[in-house]
């Protein structure tokens, strides 16, 4: 008997491109071969419904150049949590790979433990899957799954407010509250300056060179929330990249009033420092801290940073939150410490999705089709949970540590083989100021074509490499005693592991 099926699950992506660096192992290895290679095993990646390549991908539906599945409006009601799980379901059960034929029988679920690798969505399959069908899939991998779905997740920007510096996070609140403070109540003259001078930043060039004209009138039709989208432009690529090598230049320039080349004290520190620990807004005023800002986005360019946009994952993937998860990421102006605006609103992302799909959604996001699974609380056997300490979702993760969140703890002791951790744990690990899914691949060739200027290709971390192996070490162990119980209890014996 050979070693186990290891899928890795796309999720809510095109799967095309991930197989040179899941499978190829292109820019440095990754955790499914890994692992394939560790236990002898059989390693595929799994392309989800309704995404993929335009004409060939896209199971069941295709896809038209606009994004569009073909079936209109009404092929979207295939794209459910459902749906998309009984696919890997039925795969599993019928997988016959070309080549393999001798071996058809034996790679069912019935006879070989199939192990289940994914992070952020993926993740969650992974999770629910241990939970609906354990008898198909052995044992996961879920990396930052957030597993309970909520329609309102304004979480998500303070998870990143608290890994700033408190100086930068000060003044990014002050500025938020102003803004939110003009747009709400102030003159039209002083809404329309605010405005201007926001458009300018945000159009100024390399170096904060400003552009040579700016449509006033372009300026002045900005709605309120298009304001707010343009005040968290510093926190485009925090996701991946997190606060060092994504926020930190921006913070650096706002809160030395862009002096970043001279020293922050003098006289042997009794100086004031340029860059105070409160901030611009308490040091000096509003009016300081909104201008230093200003020229924070000016100086950084974000509109001139390459983005690879994928209409057909845009499109599907809102039909997936906007259905069944939710996820809004919404401003929550009782937080004390919010960089969100206000204006960021629940009712705005219910009108997005209402315009995209005016035919066949609920009125709110249906979150029970998920949570039924367990949300924050699920607890399945044979699992390992991951999560990044500053990770925006692991507010709604079981690692979670949010008020109301279920408080459970994270222990790297691996349970026993089909037996659940206790309820107010989790069997997993927890990665010291990393953002998301930073385990499932290293990123060794950082010079990677796909891997410049924010970019990258899904789930890996731009930023360490420590994720990847303290991840892979720990989920390891986890199968070494695991997999042993497979069956009728005699798979172990057989196996023949490999070191790595």
């Amino acid at each position: 008997m050979g070693g186990p099926v290891f899928y890795f699950d796309s999720g809510e992506q095109n799967a095309s491109p991930l197989v040179p660096y899941f499978l190829y192992e292109a820019a440095g290895p990754s955790s499914v071969m890994t692992l394939a290679r560790r236990f002898n095993g059989l390693a595929i990646i799994f392309e989800h419904r309704f995404y993929g390549d335009p004409g060939v991908g896209s199971f069941p539906f295709p896809m038209n150049a606009s994004g569009m599945a073909e079936g209109g409006y009404e092929a979207y009601k295939y794209l459910t949590t459902e749906q998309a799980l009984q696919d890997p379901v039925y795969f599993a059960h019928n997988f016959q790979p070309p080549s393999l034929e001798p071996y058809w029988s034996l790679l069912n679920p019935t006879y070989t433990p199939w192990v289940w690798l994914g992070g952020s969505y993926p993740g969650i399959r992974g999770a629910h899957m241990r939970v609906r069908n354990p008898e198909t899939f052995y044992a996961t991998w879920a990396s930052s799954a957030p597993t309970e779905a909520a329609v309102d997740m304004w979480t998500y920007y303070a998870q990143a407010e608290r890994s700033m510096t408190r100086n930068c996070s000060a003044d990014c609140t002050h500025v938020t509250n102003y803004v939110d403070s003009v747009l709400a109540n102030g003159t039209s003259t002083e809404q329309n300056k605010l405005k201007l001078d926001l458009y300018t930043a945000v159009l100024s060039g390399t170096g904060g060179v400003k552009p040579e004209t700016v449509n006033q009138t372009e300026a002045e039709q900005l709605s309120n929330a298009a304001v707010g989208n343009n005040l968290l432009l510093p926190l485009s690529f925090y996701q991946y990249y997190g606060f060092e090598a994504s926020v930190k230049p921006f913070c650096d320039i706002m809160e030395t009033f862009n002096q970043t080349h001279i020293s922050t004290t003098d006289n042997s520190g009794t100086a004031p420092a340029i860059a105070s620990e409160s901030g611009i807004a308490i040091t000096h005023n509003i009016t300081a801290a909104w201008n230093a800002f200003l020229v924070g986005l000016a100086e950084i360019d974000y509109d001139s940073i390459p983005y690879h946009d994928d209409p057909i994952q845009d499109n599907s993937w809102m039909w997936q939150y906007c259905s069944e998860y939710g996820y809004y990421q919404v401003g929550h102006p009782a937080n004390p410490h919010t960089i969100e605006s206000r204006f960021i609103s629940l009712a705005l992302f219910q009108a997005a999705c209402d315009a995209t799909f005016p035919v066949g959604l609920p009125p709110s996001p249906n979150v029970a089709a998920s949570n039924k699974y367990g949300g924050w609380h699920i607890n399945p056997s044979n699992t390992m949970f991951a999560s990044g300490e500053y990770d925006p979702w692991r507010a709604l993760s079981p690692a979670s540590t949010e008020v109301g969140g279920p408080n459970r703890t994270t222990s790297q002791v691996v349970p026993a083989c089909n037996v659940a951790p206790a309820n107010d744990s989790v069997f997993g690990i927890v990665y010291r100021d990393m953002v998301h899914v930073s385990d499932m691949r290293a990123l060794l060739n950082t010079s990677d074509v796909n891997h410049q200027n924010f970019s990258t290709v899904g789930f890996s971390s731009p930023i360490s490499t420590e994720p990847f192996y303290a991840g892979v070490s720990l989920f390891q162990s986890a199968l070494e005693a695991w997999l042993p119980c497979f069956g009728n209890g005699t798979y172990g014996s057989e196996l023949v592991y490999q070191s790595l």
